[in-house]
């Protein structure tokens, strides 16, 4: 292979992706690949790289981070003919634990080689594109103290926030309206998802597809704290969406508004609060080499 343009966020996984520069580079040159490291510094600065490379006409570009670091990289890339390569070195990588089951490091190395571009869906919100996963409400406040809480990591990490707010939390009214129908009721979250996994595990959408040209919304209503560990449990586990309180609905569109302003969170980085979102699908949008 020739050039590969490296995007590579230094501060992914809690900063631990800094210390994995020299090694990432010994071992895609080991696969055969001539990789340039281009290192971030602030936010926002993947998506520059990425647009000059665009410009550049070059076919592939390589984002090494997390969830964020490919969710600034493919603001550029969506709608163009430049791919997006993924190497996980971030806390969660769900957008490929949603694209092909699980995170491999050696495996999605190997992908850039072998692999080849296939498009996917992309979601944009009060317009932001994003790849995997938007939360707003319990989830959004879940990963507002992830990132707060410089103790967490990963999984576990998660899991202690989502704990911590499943005791704390207060619900709001929820309207929604959509292709598929309108709803409005006192939530605890609202996700709009286009893959099946978020929050380092989480497997909030079953079934959820990144080709079928929608968006899986999945609206939970308020529960009482007592009841609220078990409806966790299953939400992780990917068991929720029988449940009573729990509205489902595939979805091309949707408008939503609450009735105070929520941390909204999207592929792994927050938004700034909001209390009204218009989301909508863009059908094949990305191209990703898998």
């Amino acid at each position: 292979m020739g050039r590969l343009p490296v995007i590579f966020n230094p501060a992914a996984d809690r900063g631990r992706a800094a210390a994995r520069a020299a090694q990432l580079i010994q071992a895609l040159k080991g696969l055969g690949m001539d990789p340039e490291l281009l290192p971030t510094s602030r936010p926002r600065e993947a998506t520059e790289l990425a647009r000059r490379l665009v410009d550049q006409g070059v076919p592939l570009v390589a984002a090494a981070g997390g969830d964020g670091t490919l969710n600034e990289v493919a603001q550029a890339l969506v709608g163009t003919e430049t791919s997006l390569g993924i190497i996980p070195l971030g806390s969660g990588n769900d957008f490929l634990r949603s694209l092909v089951g699980r995170v491999d490091l050696g495996e999605a190395l190997r992908r850039l080689v072998q692999g080849k571009p296939q498009p996917v869906d992309v979601g944009e919100a009060n317009g932001r594109f994003y790849l995997n996963s938007l939360g707003m409400g319990i989830d959004g406040q879940i990963a507002e103290d992830f990132t707060r809480w410089k103790f967490l990591r990963g999984e576990l990490g998660y899991l202690w926030a989502a704990l911590y707010e499943v005791a704390r939390f207060r619900p709001f009214t929820l309207h929604l309206q959509s292709d598929a129908g309108s709803w409005e009721f006192q939530g605890l979250m609202v996700s709009v998802m286009n893959g099946s996994h978020t929050a380092g595990g989480f497997h909030l959408a079953p079934g959820a597809s990144l080709t079928d040209g929608a968006l899986n919304l999945i609206a939970i209503r308020h529960y009482p704290r007592f009841v609220r560990v078990p409806i966790l449990v299953k939400v992780r586990q990917g068991k929720h969406l029988g449940l009573a309180g729990v509205r489902s609905a595939l979805v091309r569109w949707v408008e939503v508004r609450t009735s105070r302003p929520l941390r909204v969170y999207v592929d792994g980085e927050l938004l700034p609060r909001t209390d009204a979102l218009s989301i909508r699908v863009h059908p094949g949008a990305l191209k990703v080499v898998l």
